[in-house]
């Protein structure tokens, strides 16, 4: 099989490294964007020692870039393209979580009301991260992975998966901000699967939903000790299936344990909403 460019944002830690490792393993040319540079290069060499080609066809190579920036992740995609040649595959991956405190939240709860001093400015990067920044990866994958020529037995061009997080399918009350920017990329990958998998695009969005990974991460916190945690091999096994079953589009795989859910929208509240919504589909793009 030939070679396929994969870019992984993200990917010099924690569920990132993984899934680098699993196209790395596979022979594919992966280039992981992260801004920890340090970490991004040793990752990028481990792995590519693990590389089915090696460094000659495939192996791993990193830029360092901030992918709350426009501007620099642009410029990265822009290297590979000119790099490499083509993009197949983007795994959107990059995520941050709120740090340990929450700009929605009272830091110190308490029985009666209590009246801050100084109103604090919320800060955001956690959504600029978790879903800005997806969205950019999301819009360039869309723009470079449409230069392909399509399959001549799928018809499709490429691939796209995004993390988001158990957490974007629950209430996850200790970091709200983390929980809506993970159900931000819920919604954008099922709103946006018709679109990218209509024939003339023929790209395939999908998210994967991790519960706790046993990584590098977890593994360094003690508040892990007394939880469930999923070992990398499930997310393996759902990576593997959104990239294996070209049926699948749209959709959201949690992966949780030894298992890979596939987690359906909402039922329609009523055929109205249903039919409303349809509506401005079908005068939107046409579907």
């Amino acid at each position: 099989m030939t070679a396929r460019s994969v870019i992984v944002t993200g990917g010099a830690s924690g569920l990132g490294k993984i899934m680098s490792g699993y196209f790395a393993e596979r022979g594919d040319i992966v280039t992981i964007l992260d801004i920890d540079a340090a970490s991004g290069s040793a990752v990028a060499a481990e792995l590519s020692a693990r590389s089915t080609e090696g460094a000659t066809n495939g192996g791993v190579r990193f830029r360092e870039c901030d992918i709350s920036s426009w501007t620099q992740q642009k410029a990265a995609f822009e290297a590979v393209y000119e790099d490499v040649g083509r993009v197949d595959v983007v795994v959107a991956n990059a995520g941050i979580t709120e740090g340990g405190r929450s700009w929605v939240v009272p830091p110190h709860p308490t029985k009666g009301a209590e009246v801050l001093d100084e109103l604090e400015e919320p800060r955001l990067k956690v959504l600029d991260v978790n879903f800005t920044g997806n969205v950019y990866s999301v819009k360039l994958a869309l723009h470079y992975i449409q230069r392909n020529a399509p399959d001549a037995t799928t018809g499709l061009r490429g691939a796209v998966i995004c993390t988001a997080s158990n957490a974007g399918l629950y209430p996850f009350p200790p970091q709200p901000l983390y929980a809506a920017s993970k159900h931000a990329i819920v919604g954008l990958v099922r709103s946006l699967g018709p679109v990218y998998g209509q024939p003339h695009i023929g790209i395939r969005i999908n998210a994967l939903a991790p519960a706790v990974l046993e990584t590098n991460i977890a593994g360094a916190d003690a508040r892990y000790d007394t939880m469930f945690v999923t070992p990398p091999s499930t997310l393996i096994a759902g990576v593997d299936k959104l990239m294996n079953d070209t049926s699948l589009n749209g959709q959201v795989a949690e992966i949780h344990g030894q298992s890979v859910t596939f987690r359906p929208p909402h039922e329609f509240v009523d055929a109205d909403s249903k039919h409303n919504l349809e509506e401005f589909a079908r005068s939107g793009y046409g579907l």
